[in-house]
């Protein structure tokens, strides 16, 4: 972490959204220079941070909303390279004004969609160690209201996967349409993909990327730790 002797003040209105917003599992607090999580991100944060790898070299969270995971990697586990990126503009913001605040200006937020990230893996310094893919699978096999661009398959998305990632990634995302908000699951309806939203058909993608090893449940979904398979480094 690079220190700064004065770091500047958090406005209050970033510490107001950062602290309560939503969504409601990702607030957090910064007292006295320290990351305080909510109960429920705490709940969250400590089930994921079992499966990291030991020592932590590098991470990307691909859906980072409010920073915690990056500022926390960089602030608390001496992970040494840092970024996230997530289409909101006003998540990426307020963590920047955290990053800043705290002095962590090795960590890199930005604002980017996953698909734009793993076309351009190397200018990001990639592949990582880790990736957390949490609760955005959806987004990207569908699109979202902020971003429509989606990958054709289940099998690019993890292509995509094994370009960002070549050690472990978490994963723990909605495997099946009916656990999917309404208006997603009319997207899919309109797109004609309904049928192909499958944990069978997302578990047979991610075969011949990763090894996929069950770690239970993480709220209503799975959590998977999936490590990255050497003989599976996609080519150009």
């Amino acid at each position: 972490m690079t220190a700064t002797s004065s770091p500047p003040p958090l406005d209050p209105a970033v510490r107001a959204h950062l602290a309560d917003s939503y969504p409601r599992n990702h607030n957090y607090r910064i007292l006295r220079g320290r990351l305080v999580p909510s109960w429920r991100l705490f709940r969250r944060y400590r089930r994921i941070r079992a499966l990291y790898p030991a020592p932590l070299t590098s991470l990307v969270d691909l859906s980072s909303n409010k920073g915690y995971f990056c500022l926390h990697a960089a602030q608390r586990l001496g992970c040494s390279r840092v970024l996230g990126i997530d289409v909101s503009q006003h998540d990426v913001l307020a963590s920047q004004a955290a990053r800043e605040h705290l002095g962590q200006t090795d960590v890199r937020l930005e604002q980017n969609t996953p698909n734009e990230f793993a076309a351009a893996i190397e200018s990001y310094g990639g592949p990582f160690q880790t990736a957390l893919l949490i609760n955005v699978y959806h987004y990207l096999f569908f699109g979202s209201r902020m971003d429509p661009r989606h990958f054709d398959s289940h099998a690019e998305i993890f292509r995509a996967l094994r370009t960002v990632c070549d050690g472990t990634l978490i994963f723990s995302n909605c495997t099946s349409l009916k656990q999917l908000p309404k208006h997603l699951q009319a997207i899919a309806q309109t797109q004609g993909r309904a049928g192909e939203y499958t944990q069978e058909q997302i578990l047979v993608a991610a075969a011949p990327f990763f090894d996929v090893e069950p770690h239970g449940q993480l709220g209503r979904r799975p959590l998977w730790r999936l490590t990255a398979r050497a003989s599976s480094v996609p080519s150009d």
